[in-house]
């Protein structure tokens, strides 16, 4: 090793560049609402590590993070690196960011140019197209390599891709080209039973499992920091491990695959203005990659980015959903949705991905509904910034369709603990603490629309007109929740990780949410699609770099 490698420990630099986020310039790492982000006990022992200049041990290829897309790129080393060694680490006991709670669904295309072009309509500018371009480009092979790693196609779920606009309801069905992909999901056929792994999580653990002789996979295995050469600036390392830390080379590359940052309420608040919100997933996803990234000089995009907000119906306590996040029907269709000070303040049929199917080609101006946080906004489909705090008032007959599930213990919502019941409306305004002339005012004002089928305020579709009429009357508390954030470092068309002047940063990749390529809106599936086609991709270009 070359004395000029250093460890990246200290504070980060000023850097000019952008930052995609609501008006936060970056000013190193602190201004990043990342001070706060290292693993426990600080980067002194890493220090002293780099001082002697020694390696504990090198593989030809790291992957940081043990969810899809790590697992992903973990595969593509065994099957295509031609014995090339890899280490992928994982810093909980088990994955604990998004990929295990996900539904596992991924998108698939057979015109990965027909549907490139809706991809461009999606980033709305955020994404450079030969990004986009690889990723359609992935999209027409992904489907086919999860067979070839050891998929069994009976038993998976699949939608193949039309060429019918009308045969596919896309997120965004108004947008040109949208129909032109399908579904896939591994071991979640409903028509046989399924045997073999469940989720591709499992189904990709297990195959990585397979290849024992060149892949090595730790769990409870922190990074601390990455090893960069001081003059060339290449990532040559990493320094790893919560206790028994350990200087590990990368003698073609590190591949960065540590998720978003949901569970860091600074960064939360930082760039979406959301350190309130409640994550639907797991709870490891703290920005720790973000971090490291920024301390080497690492661009950033796509950080007001997120698969978020809607208020979600939580026990009254606020330590657990009552419904699961990703819930169909939505229960929000059964009631409304009221502030602190008694108001209907948005357009309240929410959720993650609650939306009517709108004509082909048709004015999304005009339509409403709530795509992965996505709400019409004045002809406009941003994120909606939505209050710490709300209610969800239904009554009996609400409660009946499904505003809350039933319990199969025969407990009522209040007696759960899931939620305030009274007979009036006066009284549940007291036990919610929210102006009582107000709710009576907004329950009459609701049930007046639900008489006349339309919501004059919000525009609610007709269908999901049901009245607040029938005691006993029900107060769920509500919070801001989200599946994902985006941002993170910017990724090439290659996955190679670029700083501030656009230049690779060498030896360094990202695959999965760690800096995203979704930057504005969003199609659902999208996600699992992006961990699995860029935890290739990224691997490959590992590969193929000269072993140092």
């Amino acid at each position: 090793m070359s004395t000029r490698e250093n460890i990246i420990a200290g504070p980060a630099q000023t850097r000019r560049g952008f930052v995609k986020t609501a008006g936060i310039a970056l000013a190193g790492a602190a201004a990043m609402g990342l001070a706060g982000c290292a693993p426990s006990g600080g980067t002194d022992t890493a220090a002293s590590a780099a001082d002697t200049g020694a390696w504990d041990e090198e593989f030809d290829v790291i992957v940081v993070g043990g969810g899809i897309a790590g697992h992903a790129a973990a595969l593509t080393v065994a099957t295509e690196g031609k014995g090339a060694t890899c280490l992928l680490i994982e810093k909980g006991a088990t994955p604990s960011g998004n990929s295990p709670f996900c539904k596992g669904d991924a998108i698939w295309t057979k015109e990965p140019d027909v549907f490139a072009s809706y991809l461009k309509e999606l980033a709305h500018g955020t994404t450079p197209d030969d990004v986009l371009e690889a990723y359609a480009q992935g999209l027409g092979w992904v489907y086919d390599w999860v067979i070839e790693m050891g998929a069994n196609k009976d038993e998976m779920s699949i939608t193949e891709p039309t060429s019918d606009p009308e045969e596919r309801n896309a997120e965004y069905h108004e947008l040109e080209n949208s129909y032109a992909f399908g579904y896939f999901a591994i071991g979640k056929s409903k028509d046989v039973e399924v045997k073999g792994p469940n989720h591709v999580q499992v189904f990709l653990e297990e195959a990585v499992a397979q290849h024992g002789d060149v892949v090595e996979y730790r769990t409870g295995t922190p990074l601390v920091d990455l090893v960069q050469d001081a003059e060339t600036g290449a990532v040559t390392g990493i320094v790893a491990g919560e206790k028994d830390r350990k200087r590990i080379r990368a003698k073609r590359g590190v591949i960065m695959c540590l998720g978003g940052f949901e569970h860091n309420p600074e960064m939360m608040q930082n760039y979406l203005g959301q350190g309130a919100a409640v994550p639907a997933a797991g709870s490891l996803n703290t920005g720790d990659g973000h971090r490291i990234c920024a301390q080497i000089g690492a661009d950033f995009w796509h950080m007001n980015n997120v698969a978020g907000f809607w208020m979600a119906g939580r026990d009254l306590e606020n330590t657990a959903y009552t419904n699961p996040p990703i819930f169909k029907p939505a229960p929000k269709g059964f009631g409304i949705t009221v502030g602190t000070n008694g108001r209907r303040f948005y357009m309240d049929w929410d959720g993650y991905n609650v939306r009517e199917k709108y004509p082909y080609l048709s004015d999304m101006s005009m339509h409403v509904g709530s795509r992965h946080g996505h709400m019409q906004f004045g002809g406009e489909w941003p994120h909606l910034p939505m209050p710490s705090k709300a209610w969800f008032v239904f009554d009996a007959d609400g409660l009946a369709q499904g505003a809350i599930p039933p319990s199969e213990s025969g407990e009522t919502p209040d007696e759960k603990g899931y939620a305030y019941a009274a007979d009036t409306i006066e009284e549940l305004a007291a036990l919610m603490e929210v102006p009582v002339d107000e709710l009576v005012t907004t329950v009459d004002q609701w049930n007046e629309c639900c008489e006349n089928g339309k919501d004059i305020f919000f525009h609610r579709p007709e269908s999901t007109l049901v009245p607040v009429k029938t005691p006993p009357f029900y107060a769920q508390l509500c919070a801001p929740s989200f599946l994902n954030t985006d941002g993170g470092p910017v990724r090439a068309a290659n996955g190679a990780i670029l700083d501030y002047d656009g230049n690779p940063i060498p030896g360094l990749y990202s695959a999965g949410e760690f800096g995203s390529i979704w930057g504005h809106y969003y199609e659902g599936g999208g996600n699992v699609a992006e961990c699995l086609v860029f935890g290739r991709i990224s691997a490959q270009s590992a590969i193929a770099a000269a072993a140092e």
